[in-house]
């Protein structure tokens, strides 16, 4: 008879929590890398966007897809396979992270086109604002070099000129209006970026430079962790399904009497039959129910023919 005993090994098993957590981290961080670099990718070809698409979201899953295969099989992978796919993994690595470089930074120059139009339309606008300054100041001047021996001269330049400078005042103030909205618009569009305006004043550097930097620190921690947390999800359930149950056999104990002590007793009276109302030692009562049936019946057997013996005699 065998028995099957159950162990959990509470000291090295690794929590189910933990990998329900590395699951799910794996789940989106991969997700979200291979969606950014192939929206990245695509905008980088958009001459061909579904075709480059397809492409690379079916390198973006093979590259998972090898990085568990080859963490599960490396020692049973020939060298100059192995090293082939170590290299793949590395490259596809780089272009999934110059995917995310150009999502980013896309989704950066956006912003920053956005406010570097309107800067360049209130430019434009101020220029015009100057420009009827600058009429006005021209028709003005003009009528202030009238002598005044020639008043009359002056009063009806002044006159005819008075339209004019309304026509052109009411252009300043309509102008002054578009700039007072487009300054409300550039700072709508600068809340988007307004973090990392307040970095680089702090760092005391441009915009770009700041946001050339993170975008670098990005690339350099996304695609490379959802590698790792593959590799990590993999291991952490392999490990919890070898080490959650094991199995132990071992072989139940069995104790025989043997008969041999029955026979080294003392010669048998006829009182004898009186031992087999003995009592049963500890190790009697471990022998299995057939096996004390025939030790009883060679006992009942040995004890008829010393009777007998006995008899004779």
């Amino acid at each position: 008879m065998y028995k099957i005993k159950i162990m959990t090994d509470t000291n090295h098993m690794i929590p189910l929590w933990i990998i329900i957590g590395l699951i799910i981290s794996t789940i989106s961080v991969a997700t979200l890398a291979a969606a950014f670099s192939i929206v990245g990718i695509g905008a980088l070809f958009s001459g061909a966007m579904l075709a480059v698409f397809a492409m690379a979201a079916s390198l973006e899953l093979s590259k998972f897809v090898l990085a568990a295969y080859l963490h599960q099989r490396w020692n049973q992978i020939n060298k100059v396979f192995r090293t082939y796919l170590t290299s793949a993994i590395v490259i596809l690595s780089l272009i999934t992270s110059m995917g995310i470089f150009g999502f980013l930074s896309d989704a950066y120059q956006s912003a920053s086109m956005a406010i570097e139009s309107e800067t360049i339309k209130l430019q434009s606008e101020k220029n015009k604002q100057l420009t009827v300054t600058n009429e006005i100041s021209r028709i003005n001047r003009a009528i202030e070099e009238i002598p005044l021996t020639r008043i009359s001269k002056k009063l009806r330049a002044r006159k005819e000129a008075e339209p004019t400078i309304l026509e052109l005042n009411k252009k300043f103030d309509e102008s002054e209006k578009i700039i007072s909205e487009m300054n409300l618009k550039v700072l709508e569009i600068k809340k988007k970026v307004g973090p990392l305006i307040y970095i680089s004043k702090a760092m005391n550097t441009d915009i770009d430079s700041v946001v050339k930097y993170l975008i670098l620190v990005f690339v350099l921690v996304f695609d490379p962790l959802a590698i790792c947390l593959v590799i990590a999800t993999t291991q952490a359930i392999d490990s919890r399904k070898n080490k959650s149950v094991q199995f132990e056999t071992s072989e139940d104990q069995k104790s025989v009497v043997p008969t041999a002590p029955v026979a080294a007793t003392a010669p048998v009276t006829a009182t004898a039959p009186a031992a087999a109302t003995a009592p049963v030692t500890p190790a009697a009562q471990e022998i299995p129910q057939e096996q004390e049936s025939l030790i009883q019946m060679r006992y009942s057997e040995t004890v008829d023919t010393e009777n007998k013996e006995t008899k004779a005699v």
